[in-house]
């Protein structure tokens, strides 16, 4: 009776009558790891499981087969946490297998968003053809050039070669050859003796050379022919995106970018209101969250706002629950966390989460004390609430806190920082959490950092920062960590700079300087074509104007 509440396959097994197993005393069951077997029987009994890289494989294999579809769900999202380079390819054809369609897309958008490191990894190499064709044809491939797309596939060709060779025309039809640099077309595939050998192949590379060629006829061509027209990613960069904060003298109402590749600054639409101490998020990279802050007036905003990127707009949504300043804010499958912060009386201890897609804010925990300017995070599906400021005095705290959203649970193993600070900024890279500057226990503004690595529960100092910078704003661009503006140590002084970290030399470098020198400012990664950004975008009342970038 227990299987069979637990299993729709033992249900049907052992209550159809027309099934042989039915009356029988043993039943062999073919296909399915004893292990699994015995870990599966022993849920249906207790309702617990344990899940690790050692036994999800055969659990999610076992679990599919068996119907038991809460342990099928945990192993994928298991596996879904787990997600990486080297290990994204194999779990999207282990997902297809097993018919697990939520696994499958997710771990196939990560291979689209992450090509070019994935096709570096062994597995790429073993392939097969069909799933190659399957990931390139997609028009959201992200690469930075299609000489990457090219490469990958040369790669996997020269791989076994004469195995491959004969069908290499399939994987040619869906590189964008057109886009390939000229010189790479005619040294690395007018030279490959799969394209010499096969007629659909040197076609293809007929059409390209002629795309280089025909300069003036480029737009008739790609009107009727997919392979001339470029991926839709193809033209978007990873910029920096500021919004609003404030100095002694002004709150801030322009919304400026900056692109570190070409080190150029442009100008979004402004902000709806000068805004200071509010909070943002960025979902999807393209689409920007504005939460909370202080009104010029000092009131506190319960006002969110979303920027459309489209149409170069900020669109007014629910406001939360409660006005909140200081506040922590971070995003997690699809719900926007607003972490307690000021009501302008007293500091909240309450946490509200906003669904995207419905539009709606609802009160969902409460943290341990309430505090104003934690810097908080999402990492593995967690979210998670660093420092802050609490109490009457606003003393700094080394608290770390980690909420599962799923379980709307709270854990109490996690381990404090190395030093205690509020006003500091959270960003989140290569499954890491930085935490940079901030009020260092509640005695001066700090320009020190550490990281906190979940795996083994631990913080250790990097290098720290140039400079000294409480309420910064902070932001991953390009596997990089950018942390800008914030008050200096030296009371009045606030930072222009933004400054650079680089996890592979533990080095910070200060690239470039803000519009105007600020603090409680907000910073976000944006995905967007540069190319359409305009510079006409003047906030009434705002005197400061771009730098001079020539």
């Amino acid at each position: 009776n227990v299987l069979s509440a637990a299993s729709p396959y033992f249900r049907a097994m052992f209550t159809t009558s027309e099934m042989s197993e039915a009356s029988q005393p043993t039943v062999t069951l073919n296909g399915i790891d004893p292990d699994a077997m015995s870990e599966l029987i022993e849920y249906a009994y207790t309702s617990e499981i344990t899940i690790c890289e050692n036994n999800v494989q055969s659990l999610l294999s076992a679990a599919n087969l068996l119907m038991m579809q809460p342990v099928r769900d945990a192993c994928s999202s298991f596996f879904e946490r787990f997600l990486d380079e080297t290990n994204a390819i194999g779990i999207n054809c282990f997902a297809e297998l097993h018919g697990t369609q939520e696994l499958t897309k997710k771990a196939k958008r990560f291979v689209l968003k992450k090509f070019s490191q994935v096709a570096q990894q062994d597995e790429w190499l073993h392939v097969s053809t069909q799933k190659i064709i399957e990931f390139i044809k997609e028009d959201d491939l992200r690469v930075s050039s299609e000489d990457d797309v090219l490469e990958a596939c040369l790669r996997w060709l020269n791989h076994a070669s004469e195995q491959r060779k004969a069908d290499f025309h399939l994987i040619l039809q869906h590189i964008r050859l057109a886009f390939v640099s000229p010189y790479v077309l005619m040294d690395r595939v007018a030279s490959c003796k799969a394209v010499q050998e096969d007629v659909i192949c040197r076609e293809l590379l007929h059409e390209a050379l002629q795309f280089h060629l025909l300069v003036d006829r480029r737009s008739e061509m790609s009107t009727t022919n997919s392979r001339l027209k470029p991926r839709t990613c193809s033209e978007l960069t990873e910029t920096l995106v500021f919004l609003g904060g404030e100095d002694e003298r002004v709150v801030v109402r322009g919304v400026e970018i900056y692109n570190p590749e070409r080190d150029e600054w442009k100008k979004l639409c402004c902000l709806p209101y000068a805004v200071s101490k509010h909070a943002i998020v960025a979902s999807g990279a393209s689409t920007l969250y504005l939460c909370g802050g202080d009104y010029p007036n000092g009131r506190p905003s319960s006002e969110v706002w979303k920027y459309e990127q489209k149409l170069d707009t900020w669109i007014q949504l629910s406001d939360m629950l409660t006005p909140r300043s200081e506040l922590g804010l971070a995003l997690i499958d699809g719900y926007i966390y607003a972490c307690g912060g000021t009501n302008g009386e007293i500091r909240l201890n309450t946490i509200e989460r906003y669904s995207i897609d419905d539009n709606k804010w609802t009160l969902i925990a409460s943290m341990q004390i309430g505090m104003t300017s934690p810097a908080c995070c999402s990492l593995n599906g967690y979210l998670y609430i660093t420092g802050g400021a609490v109490l009457e005095e606003g003393d700094a705290v080394d608290l770390v806190m980690r909420f599962d959203p799923r379980k709307l649970e709270w854990s109490n193993d996690v381990a404090p920082m190395r030093i205690a600070r509020s006003g500091s900024a959270a960003v989140v890279l290569k499954r890491k959490i930085y935490v940079c500057g901030g009020l260092q226990s509640n005695t001066e503004n700090t320009n020190l950092a550490e990281v906190y690595d979940p795996t083994i529960n631990q913080w250790q100092f990097i290098a720290p920062m140039r400079e000294h910078r409480y309420r910064p704003g902070a932001a991953v661009v390009n596997e990089k960590i950018y942390v800008c503006g914030g008050q200096d140590e030296q009371p009045g002084k606030y930072h222009e700079s933004v400054e650079c970290y680089s996890i592979e030399t533990d080095q910070w470098t200060i690239i470039t300087e803000l519009i105007c020198g600020r603090s409680f400012l907000a910073c976000a990664m944006l995905l967007l074509k540069w190319s359409d950004i305009l510079w006409e975008h003047v906030c009434e009342g705002e005197t400061n104007s771009l730098p001079d970038i020539g």
